[in-house]
């Protein structure tokens, strides 16, 4: 028996007014689900039939999936979320091309070296992102959890608009230092695979 999970999509504008659909994501640890179902649909121009329980099957392939975590009973069933490691293989699978992979940034360290490649992050073609929770500063900061999140194009005044599928939202981001912060959480831009 198979069942697909209803998915709900949040209509936001951006500074340019460009419309943009943040899936919301349907489970509290499936944002990279949500991320790359954004992303396959940003990729093609249209929605994906698979939507995020379509994104689950696929990930569950490879370790380091939100599936292989919740079977195994982590977090109470809730899983523990998917691995960076799952990413790539993921993203293969379901036919997204990444041109570009920026590998594991550890911020609070002296090689953090954050930079966008923003003539990357354009129509139909955006970045995916992971973003590290973080508690403290510099050397005492403590990473206390993740999120994926979608860098969907640069605006005229070249800011990344971020689709955020915790509760869809959209932000701009304005710096160049690697800071997100949303809902109350202070993170920091670890990971980015990019598409363009």
């Amino acid at each position: 028996m198979s069942f697909v999970v209803a998915q709900e999509y949040i209509r936001r504008n951006d500074s340019d007014g460009v419309t943009h659909y943040i899936d919301r994501q349907n489970e509290p640890m499936s944002c990279a689900l949500a991320s790359i179902g954004m992303m396959w649909d940003q990729t093609r121009q249209q929605c994906s039939v698979n939507g995020e329980s379509g994104y689950k099957a696929i990930s569950g392939l490879f370790s380091g999936s939100l599936l292989q975590s919740q079977l195994s009973g982590a977090n109470r069933g809730l899983g523990t979320g998917t691995d960076e490691s799952n990413i790539t293989p993921t993203l293969q699978a379901s036919g997204i091309r990444v041109s570009a992979d920026t590998g594991a940034l550890y911020p609070g360290t002296a090689t953090y070296n954050f930079a966008w490649q923003k003539n990357r992050i354009r129509d139909r073609f955006p970045a995916l992102l992971l973003v590290g929770w973080y508690r403290g500063a510099g050397a005492t900061m403590t990473r206390s959890g993740g999120h994926f999140i979608l860098a969907a194009r640069c605006t005229s005044r070249t800011w990344v608009v971020v689709l955020d599928p915790w509760r869809g939202t959209l932000h701009e981001l304005h710096g160049s230092a690697g800071r997100y912060n949303n809902h109350g959480s202070h993170g920091w831009i670890e990971h980015i695979w990019y598409t363009g």
